[in-house]
């Protein structure tokens, strides 16, 4: 039996997490294989109440840290783990009764995986026009089932080897507020020779509740992420074009989205689309197609701004910092 240990970092969530550690208890996997390690990053709410409250039901341990970022966070949940299997979600994640089974299926050969599952937006968080045109479109993203990209890892629905992600260093905590360290995560797995796969069947509900404003910020955090990735691995030309910040790409980039010649009148028709599809009730889709573009442009603009800022940066603020690269088991 494949024994499994999952890995939630948490900071002030306390609502949201109730209903994840609930469908964690109604997994269709025998609970003397898995236990649940909720990593609390400094909350100041009730989650310590709401884990205790969980615990009559569900194989879960608290544990408590100063607030110090999520990579930090999974790093301490991945030390504590007490299994061969580490499977990272998030606290605001909501898996069906499958998943945990779906995880452990390939990991029963014992070979060196990391085993991805989707995450879908969950219906009920699609509380605002932002949050509407979350999946408006289908995701055309192809993954390969058995050899999977590392550019499609995300650790709110991950699994690997405890053995593996020690030894390639865990997550690296110098990556700063959101963004690209789980990407990066998969990224030195996939070079020191894990295969990654794609498990469709391992469903995941993400129940996530954020407007543009929030978004924008954590946009420019994962510019400036971007640019930490690209440098700490040797400025490579395709990890460059998949986060489109090659030099050769930068000039037209800035012109697009820093310049601000285009943002005033894309704000403009924002504000037009979203009053339109607050009007039209009974046709949305269309100002919704428009408010998806516009939100597209802003995110992307954010994006640069972190960018742009992070390459403004000495190199020494990036690659001489006494700060630990990656956690330690």
């Amino acid at each position: 039996m494949v024994r499994i240990s999952v890995v939630i970092p948490t900071y002030n969530n306390a609502h949201v997490l109730r209903t994840t550690l609930a469908h964690l208890s109604r997994q269709d996997y025998p609970q003397e294989a898995y236990e649940v390690v909720v990593v609390d990053d400094g909350s100041t709410d009730e989650t310590a109440e709401v884990v205790k409250a969980q615990s009559s039901r569900l194989p879960v341990r608290y544990i408590w840290q100063p607030n110090a970022g999520r990579s930090a966070a999974r790093n301490r949940g991945a030390r504590e783990a007490r299994h061969e299997i580490l499977l990272f979600i998030d606290s605001d994640i909501w898996a069906e009764p499958n998943v945990l089974g779906c995880h452990a299926r390939h990991h029963a050969s014992g070979q060196r995986v990391g085993v991805q599952g989707p995450t879908l937006v969950h219906p009920e968080s699609r509380v605002n026009t932002y949050m509407q045109t979350k999946w408006l479109l289908p995701d055309l993203t192809i993954r390969r089932r058995r050899n999977m990209s590392p550019y499609h890892v995300i650790t709110q629905n991950f699994s690997v080897r405890r053995e593996d992600f020690w030894a390639t260093g865990g997550f690296d905590e110098r990556f700063r507020g959101y963004g690209l360290e789980d990407i990066e995560l998969g990224y030195r797995l996939r070079q020191a020779g894990v295969r990654l796969v794609w498990e469709p069947q391992a469903k995941v509900w993400h129940y996530h509740v954020e407007d543009l404003p929030t978004a924008l910020h954590k946009q420019v955090e994962n510019g400036t992420n971007a640019v930490y990735f690209w440098r700490k691995h040797g400025r490579r030309i395709g990890m460059g074009l998949f986060l489109e910040i090659l030099p050769v790409l930068l000039p037209w980039k800035w012109l697009v989205y820093r310049s601000g010649l285009l943002s005033p009148v894309i704000r403009s028709v924002l504000r037009l689309a979203e009053g339109a599809s607050e009007r039209w009730t009974r046709c949305r889709t269309l100002p919704l197609l428009v408010c998806n573009e516009c939100y597209h442009f802003l995110l992307f603009e954010a994006y640069y701004e972190g960018v742009f800022r992070a390459l403004r940066e000495a190199p020494l603020g990036w690659e001489s910092s006494t700060a630990p690269e990656h956690g330690k088991p």
